[in-house]
């Protein structure tokens, strides 16, 4: 097997015959399983990321990695470099394991029709893998793992239905974020980690699946995450929960749909913020959960036996339902109730809540009833609405369903009925909920209470209102006589709905500001985000034209509210621009002043609003029937436009002949007119020429007469390939012509390149292939391979001489990046050396010159690190006191002794002689 960065040779194999082995077994798999190369994919993944682990108790792994390791290698990289080569037998047996349907049957089986939380809900995993990778610790550290490759297998793999089609595709699909790295990207951030001290970090590579704006987004949805959880105790949140302006539900929720496809680094964050973030059971059950919990925390204890005494009515159901329910919950469910002390024993003996319904009833009806006491109707109590401690919201839709369900109404609902006849309407709550309140404020202005107090919501008043009016022969004969109560009848909807509407919302919050705002600026053609007084009325006018056109679409009518509006602007949704509309409401505005003042109309304008009327007469034509219009009002007709647009240049006489008798010499001269844009010849601009002809062609737009006296100069002037390829052929029929035929000894390496390039792709345009065959190039043509160039001597680099008198001088190679030795820069010059030594480009002159001055000049390990050496060696060897920084760091080596490389540990050592330190000392 070979290793990259190995030379492609055999590394290690006589140390690891289980590698040996591994192969046999993998290609036995191959032949043998149809799914073997999707699940080798899968395992591979699974252990790379056992490797990233670095388990204490993994034995066999680094055993493997001594025994293949190459003399002389750097440890760290080569841990690096072998991370497949040392997994490969593992990777294999588990391959195999993940291939057998068989077990893949038994792994569904044995969740017990449940999704897991953790692996140690599906025993067979870790205790199979254990047992078949021959590692006996394996079950106890695999069994806690609720995040990684094989937990996403294993989760995909119970929730599989038929194992076919796209389940099937699904089961070995690794997600992007838990997919092993390449090992060119994981060296390379070794390499960078290791040159960091001399010449700065440079910029790591992006990894696949990450971006800058989807790191911020995480980490302030996280922040916004510990807010929260601090607050609760937990990320148990509803779809629509919020902290502040953030989303927090909607954020938890797609982190918990795409789980499994999480950076791991991402899921441990996620996890320390609420281990139970994400749950394979109902989120509604957690929270269940977590009212129960509290109810321990203040009262003590449950008593099942008597029922759950003193618990809250729905708390104490929900956990006798989980005790009926005990044997089908999922065991981490079982876990978290027997910490609230409900184990099966408790479950067993649990008995239904005891509670009177009567006077359950008793205290509903008299919460209903001072609901509709203080706002006037019962269907203002939303779903989760909860009033003196009692979720009214809840019971009245649970009533709502049991009246449904019944024939014969009890008498509680009969109660109901007494207390808001519109309870229960057959039609929606919330039509129900906006007509009250636009009754309530209807009866509130007749008694000249309601000036200025708008309630939430009236904003969209309006638009409801027009809907009634609309559709009102479609509404229910008891919405229409409840219509009639705030002054919508038959006539009403059919002849004046518009004046109706603006009598009653007409001081509402959008219409009051819209007619502010148009009254001190002229027109409705605010920028989105406009805010007018504080209020946002430019998203509230986008709003209002969306509806518009979204009623045109469905019903062919004119929007009531556009009536409204159009009053106060005729062009508040015009079909063209916003922006266009509010350059001509400056445009007219100046006008208007201008002529009020006697000026002299719109000829003194700022450029922005010059160049806008440029562009509408220059456009003129292209402009809506109405633009036309609202031009017409500030002077602008058909004949003004016409009038200042520029006249069309005029071809020169005799243009067509100069071009084509410039093309005649060009081709006589190169052999073709497929000259570059920028070409001139004798003054005259061939190539631009050139080029709009064959746009023109390109358009149908150009004479036959021109095209065929183009085409007698060059039969491929305008071909129907890029123009590029035919540039480069005929470069290249050029140099064959000089050289006596197609020869890559000849030619340049561009050129060479280049028919590689069609011979490997010989899928081209039949008149591409005829006139590369025309130079003897064909798929199958051998061309002659140019010899390698002769070895050329360079003189000597001055820096050798001045790197000789530095050594010389102070003992060492390690200058600082700016040191200059007599004038001349030989820290930079020695930076240079170094990065071409690492990219391997470095003569060997130049190596053994260098070496022999310094044999650490190009250290393996960080350039920082040997400055520091150099400083610490200088102030040992004259006996001073060591400065501050030299001592902690002495010290950080003396600390991380065994991370050392071998070569540096003996440098510490001598350094340390004169102190009288010895290796003993300086170990930790």
């Amino acid at each position: 097997m070979s290793v990259p960065g190995s030379g492609g040779r055999v590394v290690g194999l006589a140390g690891c015959p289980e590698v040996v082995q591994a192969q046999a077994d993998h290609r036995r798999l191959l032949r043998r399983s149809p799914v073997a190369g999707s699940a080798f994919e899968v395992a591979e993944a699974v252990t790379a990321w056992w490797w990233a682990q670095e388990w204490p108790e993994e034995r066999l792994w680094p055993m493997r990695l001594d025994a293949a390791m190459p003399a002389g290698e750097d440890p760290q990289r080569w841990r690096i470099l072998a991370r497949d080569l040392v997994t490969y037998p593992e990777t294999v047996a588990l391959a195999t394991l993940l291939a057998s349907r068989a077990w893949r049957l038994r792994v569904a089986a044995d969740g017990g029709g449940h999704l897991p939380y953790r692996l140690a809900d599906v025993p067979c995993v870790p205790g199979e893998l254990g047992h078949r990778l021959r590692r006996p610790w394996f079950a106890e550290r695999l069994a806690v793992c609720t995040h990684g490759p094989l937990f996403a297998w294993t989760y995909r793999c119970i929730r599989t239905k038929d194992g076919r089609g796209d389940d099937e595709q699904r089961l070995w699909q690794v997600p992007l974020a838990l997919r092993p790295r390449p090992l060119a990207d994981v060296l390379a951030g070794y390499q960078r980690r290791q040159t960091a001290g001399t010449e700065g970090l440079p910029a790591q590579k992006r990894l696949r699946g990450h971006s800058v704006h989807a790191e911020g987004a995480f980490a302030a949805g996280l922040a916004h995450a510990r807010t929260y959880a601090a607050q609760h105790g937990h990320l148990a949140t509803q779809r629509d929960t919020r902290v502040g302006s953030f989303s927090l539900g909607k954020w938890v929720h797609n982190q918990q749909a795409h789980a499994l496809a999480l950076p791991e680094e991402k899921a441990a964050a996620l996890k320390e913020v609420d281990p139970w973030w994400n749950i394979p059971w109902s989120v509604k059950w957690q929270r269940s959960y977590y009212r129960a919990r509290d109810h321990l925390t203040r009262h003590g204890p449950f008593n099942a036996a008597d029922g759950f005494p003193d618990t809250h009515v729905l708390t104490g159901e929900w956990l006798y339902l989980q005790c009926t329910d005990y044997s089908s919950l999922h065991p981490e469910q079982r876990r978290l109730l027997a910490d609230i002390g409900l184990t099966a024993q408790a479950a067993g003996s649990a008995r239904p809540r005891r509670t009177s319904r009567t006077a359950g009833i008793d205290t509903a009806v008299a919460c209903a009833r001072a609901f509709a006491a203080e706002h006037g109707c019962l269907a203002l109590a939303t779903k989760n609405i909860s009033y003196q401690g009692f979720l009214l919201g809840k019971w009245l839709n649970a009533q709502r369903c049991l009246t449904r369900r019944q024939d014969e109404p009890g008498a509680h609902l009969q109660m109901l009925d007494a207390i808001d006849l519109w309870w229960n309407p057959p039609w929606p709550l919330a039509w129900q909920r906006t007509w009250h309140l636009i009754r309530a404020h209807a009866r509130d202005r007749r008694q000249g209470a309601a000036e200025g107090s708008w309630p939430d919501g009236s904003d969209g008043w309006a638009t409801w209102l027009s809907v009634q009016c609309t559709g009102y022969k479609q509404l229910h004969p008891l919405q229409q006589r409840l219509l009639a109560e705030i002054g919508i009848t038959a006539e009403t909807a059919a002849a004046c709905p518009h004046e109706f509407i603006a009598q009653l919302c007409g001081t509402g919050p959008g219409l009051a500001h819209a007619r502010t705002y148009a009254a001190a600026h002229g027109h409705l053609a605010t920028p989105l985000k406009a805010c007018y007084e504080g209020f946002p009325l430019g998203r509230w006018l986008s709003e209002q034209r969306h509806q518009s056109r979204e009623h045109h679409r469905s019903t062919g009518g004119t929007w009531p509210v556009s009536t409204l509006l159009a009053a106060l602007d005729p062009w508040w949704n015009p079909t063209w621009s916003l922006e266009w509309q509010r350059h001509w409401t400056r445009v007219r505005k100046r006008s208007e002043s201008a002529a009020g003042g006697g000026g002299t109309g719109i000829a003194d304008l700022e450029k922005e609003l010059a160049d806008w009327l440029e562009r509408q007469c220059t456009g003129y034509g292209t402009l809506h029937p109405e633009q036309h219009r609202l031009l017409t009002k500030i002077g602008i007709t058909a004949e003004t436009a016409r009038a200042a647009q520029p006249p069309a240049p005029r071809a020169e006489p005799g243009l067509l002949d100069t071009a084509l008798a410039q093309a005649r010499a060009y081709a006589a001269e190169y052999g073709h007119i497929a000259a570059p844009a920028s070409t001139v010849l004798d003054g005259f601009p061939l190539g631009k020429w050139l080029a709009w002809q064959r746009r023109r062609a390109g358009q149908g737009r150009l004479s036959p007469t021109r095209a065929e006296a183009l085409t007698l100069i060059d039969p491929w002037w305008n071909p129907p390939w890029p123009l590029q390829w035919q540039q480069a052929y005929h470069r290249l029929r050029t140099a064959a012509t000089g050289a006596g035929g197609v020869s890559t000894t000849n030619l340049s390496r561009g050129l060479c390149r280049w028919i590689r390039v069609q011979q490997e792709s010989w899928e081209l345009h039949p008149g591409q292939q005829d006139l590369l065959t025309a130079l003897g190039i064909t798929p199958d043509a051998v061309v002659s391979e140019r010899p390698a160039p002769a070895t050329r001597s360079y003189p000597a680099s001055p820096g050798i001489d001045h790197a000789r008198a530095y050594a010389a001088q102070h003992g060492h190679l390690t200058p600082d990046k700016h040191t200059r030795q007599d004038g001349f820069l030989l820290g930079r010059w020695l930076g240079q050396q170094r990065r071409k030594a690492r990219a391997g480009v470095l003569s060997t002159t130049t190596i053994e010159a260098l070496t022999a001055l310094d044999p650490w000049w190009n250290p393996p390990w960080p350039y920082a690190w040997h400055r520091t050496w150099q400083q610490y060696r200088a102030t040992t060897s004259g006996n001073e006191p060591l400065p501050d920084t030299l001592q902690r760091w002495a010290n950080a080596q003396r600390s991380q002794w065994s991370t050392l490389h071998p070569d540096q540990q003996q440098l510490l050592i001598t350094a340390s002689f004169t102190e009288g330190w010895s290796s003993s000392h300086m170990k930790p």
